[in-house]
């Protein structure tokens, strides 16, 4: 009976130790693109005796939402390891405002997404106690592309980016230059089979066109995106390792 009040109460004080690594402070934010569009986000900033702390943007996949994130299990751990997390939703998107745009034009025009990941990025910076030399992002699919642009330019003040199912050509676009990109600090994921081979050759291709700190991963089957994630543990803690590493 002594023994089994011993387990209890060590699994009390395990459950109480983890819930206050994840605690963190959650608000719904706005900011103002450069072209007046009214995006909106998640901010989650964990609780920390630091001054200062790095934060990672995380842009989710054409038509889902910030949302898509929080089911992820990735989400509480990158708290738990000291980020703050701005999750938003791209234009036309969720609870962000529409442009004219329709949502094809959207996955390849330069002056619409990234204009939105450039405000996130700005209002990052203004927030007290966020390094604004130490940003990151993951994106999947038009997120990825715009991690992607992000790494590639100095216009983006990022210092380290996760690209899940990304698109050479797309990227490319996206990016408004004629040159070709060269990404920085970029770690590419894809499926093996999605789009039939299509991703995986992608990530490949940008892989080559990454300098610095690089890596892929090329996972069995064919989901897309944030999917890639949901039931891949050892996955998300490659993510975590390479945010350690690298941000």
């Amino acid at each position: 009976m002594k023994n089994a009040f011993y387990i209890i109460l060590t699994v009390i004080l395990f459950t109480s130790n983890t819930f206050s690594q994840t605690k963190a402070k959650s608000q719904e934010v706005t900011f103002i693109t450069k072209d007046s569009i009214s995006i909106k986000g998640t901010l989650e900033i964990p609780k920390t005796n630091k001054k200062s702390i790095p934060a990672i943007i995380l842009i989710h996949q054409g038509g889902s939402d910030r949302n898509e994130w929080k089911q992820l299990e990735l989400w509480n751990k990158l708290l738990t390891k000291g980020y703050a997390l701005l999750a938003y939703d791209i234009r036309i998107h969720g609870a962000s405002e529409k442009d004219k745009g329709g949502i094809y034009n959207l996955f390849k025009n330069p002056n619409r997404a990234p204009l939105d990941l450039l405000a996130a990025i700005k209002f990052l910076e203004n927030q007290k106690g966020i390094d604004k030399n130490r940003i990151g992002i993951i994106g999947a699919s038009i997120g990825a592309n715009l991690a992607c642009v992000a790494s590639a330019s100095k216009d983006y003040n990022i210092q380290s980016v996760v690209s899940i199912s990304s698109k050479t050509e797309a990227a490319q676009n996206l990016s408004g230059s004629k040159n070709d990109l060269v990404l920085k600090n970029a770690f590419h994921i894809a499926s093996k089979e999605e789009q039939d081979g299509k991703r995986a050759i992608w990530a490949k291709e940008l892989f080559s066109k990454t300098k610095e700190s690089k890596k892929i991963k090329i996972a069995s089957g064919n989901k897309h995106g944030s999917f890639i994630l949901r039931d891949n543990l050892k996955l998300q803690k490659a993510i975590l390792n390479w945010f350690k590493d690298t941000l």
